[in-house]
């Protein structure tokens, strides 16, 4: 096997990288994303501008957590149609990811199990781009 050694700059890109990037998602995407959210979900009491506004608020806070706990290596992949994972594995990080970012998320206006399907759809939308030859204006939660 061979040994393979990041030099001093890489090292001190990746120090760089974790100790003061805290999310991956342009505005533009994290609206875009909100957009889709908000054609799939209702909240109660609300309009669809201020609906708009909260889904943006939780994919950002999605997409902090997600930068927390998924290696930068593949979150990039988000930006990168060219290379990418399968589809069965995004469906597995999916799976993995959703009741830690759900652990951490708190929306004290819905049920706990719409919670949970909003997270679920946010992290689809996300991890779905992941996807090799995926593009963020064309992901889906299915």
């Amino acid at each position: 096997m061979t040994t393979i050694v990041l030099t001093k700059e890489q090292m001190d890109s990746i120090r760089l990288d974790m100790d003061q990037k805290c999310e991956m998602l342009t505005d533009a995407e994290v609206l875009a994303l909100a957009q889709k959210v908000n054609e799939a979900i209702n909240l109660p009491f609300l309009g669809e501008e201020a609906e708009l506004k909260v889904f943006v608020k939780i994919v950002r806070f999605v997409d902090k957590e997600l930068y927390k706990l998924l290696p930068n290596e593949y979150y990039e992949l988000v930006h990168n149609a060219a290379d990418g994972i399968t589809k069965e594995e995004a469906d597995e990080i999916v799976v993995r990811l959703t009741p830690l970012i759900n652990s951490v998320v708190n929306i004290p206006v819905i049920p706990e199990v719409l919670e949970g399907k909003l997270i679920e759809l946010i992290l689809r939308l996300i991890i779905n781009c992941l996807v090799k030859g995926a593009k963020l204006d064309e992901t889906t939660p299915a």
